[in-house]
């Protein structure tokens, strides 16, 4: 009698351990940053550079992939703080790019590793490229520090990235 219970109780948990692992495959394939973002992304598109020409403001261009687990905690943890969103919407003009669904405007870009990040100006320069997780300090800082640097008209061109916080892409 007792060995039943405990093979009812075993069988029980092993089902929801397998429950739980197929919905969280579920929910990692199913994530969709776009309809999960308080910031007013733009598309990479002649309309978003006239944009960024017209308002005289660089591009932060934001290369991801919904199927990165990374990515997902840099859009998460960082991008979605208000601090950030701030700073994105009133001195950048943001892009988003699903690498999965444009993976040549990702190769055109440079971006190897998820998450990319690219800050352009209005007429295409790079002024900085950085890829892999980044605490909320540290983008303020990186963003504040470039935008000072491009206003006084100094393109530092920069590359900084952790591979240990990207997703390789395919």
């Amino acid at each position: 009698m007792c060995n039943v219970k405990i093979n009812r109780l075993l069988l029980l948990l092993i089902c929801g351990a397998l429950f739980s692992l197929v919905m969280s495959s579920v929910t990692a394939k199913t994530w969709n940053y776009k309809e999960n973002t308080k910031i007013n992304w733009r598309e990479y598109n002649e309309a978003t550079f006239s944009e960024a020409k017209e308002k005289n403001k660089p591009l932060y261009i934001f290369v991801y992939s919904d199927e990165c687990s990374w990515c997902r905690k840099f859009e998460i943890q960082t991008l979605e703080k208000e601090t950030i969103q701030n700073i994105l919407e009133r001195e950048f003009i943001p892009v988003a790019i699903n690498q999965i669904n444009r993976p040549e405007l990702a190769k055109k870009l440079g971006i190897k590793l998820v998450p990319g990040n690219i800050l352009l100006t209005p007429d295409r320069r790079k002024i900085l490229r950085f890829y892999g997780f980044v605490t909320e300090a540290t983008l303020s800082n990186v963003l504040v520090k470039t935008l000072k640097s491009w206003r006084n008209g100094e393109i530092l061109e920069e590359e900084f990235g952790d591979e240990k916080t990207c997703c390789p892409i395919p």
